[in-house]
C-alpha cells in the first residue's frame, strides 16, 4: 500500500524536484515572507472571507458524529491509491482497453517528424489535471465533512479549509496551468535533441520513438512523472485533515 509521506514542504515537494530535475524552470523556494507571499495569491474578496472565517472561528457549529477514524484513514489511502492508479494505466505504450483518458499515439504509416506536436499531449494533460482535481477536491470534501462531526477543533479546522479552497481555487488552477506550459517546452526540448541526433534511417523510425529508451518513450515517463507530483501537491490539504484525524484519536487514547 502507497504510505503518505510525512510532512513534506514545498521547497522538498516531488513537484518541485521534478521541475527543476527537468530543467525547465530555475524556481527558487524560499520561507522568508511566506505570509506576504501568500497573500498575493488571495484577492481582495478573498481576504474578506478569510478575515470573516477569523473572526468567526470560535462561532464554529458543532454536531456530534459517530464517524471512524480509522475508516477515514482507509478511505484516504484507497482514494489516492486509486488516482495514482488512473495516472499510471494511461501513459502506457499499448492496449488501452478500459482507459478512460487514452495517451495520444502516433499512426507509425503516415508519421512525420516534422509534424509531431505537443498539442495533443497538452489536451491529455489537461484532462488528466481536470480529472484529478474533481476527485481530489471530492475527496477533500467528503474528509472534511466527516471529520467536523467528531470534535469542536476538527471543525474548526474543517471550516477553515473550505474557505481557504474556495479563496485559493482561482490561484492553484493558475499555478497548475504553468506545468502544461512546462511540459511543453520539455517536448520541444527532447524533440530537438533527437533531431539533432539523427544519422541514420533506424534512428529517425517512428516505431522506435515510443520504446523506453525513445525521445518520446523519455517524454510519456516524464509526463506520467509531472502528473504524479501534481497529484502529490493536491493532495496536501487533505493529507493535512488525516495527519489532525491522527492526532485527534492518539488524544482520545
Amino acid at each position: 500500500m502507497i504510505q503518505a509521506p510525512q510532512h513534506a514542504s514545498l521547497a522538498g515537494s516531488r513537484l518541485v524536484r521534478f521541475l527543476s530535475d527537468l530543467l525547465v524552470t530555475d524556481v527558487e523556494i524560499s520561507h522568508k515572507n511566506f505570509a506576504e507571499r501568500l497573500g498575493r495569491l488571495v484577492d481582495f474578496s478573498g481576504s474578506l472571507a478569510l478575515a470573516s472565517m477569523h473572526d468567526n472561528l470560535a462561532k464554529t457549529p458543532f454536531e456530534p458524529n459517530v464517524v471512524s477514524v480509522e475508516i477515514l484513514k482507509n478511505e484516504f489511502l484507497r482514494s489516492r491509491t486509486a488516482l495514482v492508479q488512473s495516472v499510471a494505466k494511461s501513459i502506457v505504450v499499448g492496449e488501452q482497453n478500459g482507459i478512460r483518458i487514452k495517451l495520444p499515439r502516433l499512426d507509425v504509416e503516415t508519421s512525420d517528424f516534422n509534424v509531431v506536436k505537443f498539442d495533443p499531449y497538452q489536451r491529455f494533460y489537461a484532462l488528466h489535471q481536470s480529472d484529478l482535481g474533481i476527485r481530489v477536491q471530492k475527496l477533500r470534501s467528503h474528509i472534511r465533512s466527516s471529520m467536523s462531526g467528531i470534535s469542536l477543533e476538527l471543525a474548526k479546522l474543517a471550516a477553515l479549509d473550505a474557505t481557504l479552497s474556495d479563496t485559493l481555487a482561482v490561484s492553484s488552477r493558475e499555478f497548475f496551468n504553468v506545468n502544461q506550459k512546462l511540459l511543453g517546452k520539455r517536448f520541444e526540448q527532447l524533440r530537438y535533441e533527437h533531431q539533432q541526433s539523427i544519422t541514420d534511417a533506424e534512428n529517425s523510425d517512428p516505431l522506435l520513438w515510443e520504446l523506453p529508451e525513445g525521445w518520446l518513450g523519455k517524454f510519456y515517463r516524464e509526463m506520467q512523472g509531472l502528473l504524479l507530483a501534481e497529484l502529490e501537491v493536491r493532495l496536501q490539504p487533505v493529507l493535512g485533515m488525516v495527519e489532525a484525524l491522527n492526532e485527534e484519536k492518539k488524544r482520545e487514547l
